[in-house]
């Protein structure tokens, strides 16, 4: 007559599932670390970006308000009317003074 072996089932240890917990949050903390300190260097050189491009932009509008500056200037346009053959007469000038003054 055969000998009938039956395994012994292992009981779940609280000390295993305990471990195994502990390892799997472990891993994920190691995986959300990576994961955020990627986003974390997109988002800096997003920013960096950002902000010589805002730079850029600032001195590209002081340079042209220093044209602007430049070519509203009374004694430019009148040379301007001259040289196109028109003369300023003094009878059609209007001063208009602003609220402040």
């Amino acid at each position: 007559m055969a000998k009938i072996v039956r395994k012994k089932r292992r009981k779940l240890r609280l000390e295993g599932v305990a471990v195994l917990l502990f390892s799997a949050s472990l891993i994920c903390l190691l995986i959300s670390s990576l994961f955020i300190n990627t986003i974390n260097t997109s988002l800096t050189m997003k920013i960096q970006n950002t902000t010589d491009e805002i730079n850029r932009l600032k001195n590209e509008n002081y340079s042209l308000n220093v044209e602007i500056q430049g070519l509203q200037n009374k004694e430019r346009v009148f040379v301007i009317a001259e040289s196109a053959g028109l003369n300023q007469n003094q009878d059609n000038v209007i001063s208009v003074n602003s609220l402040g003054e």
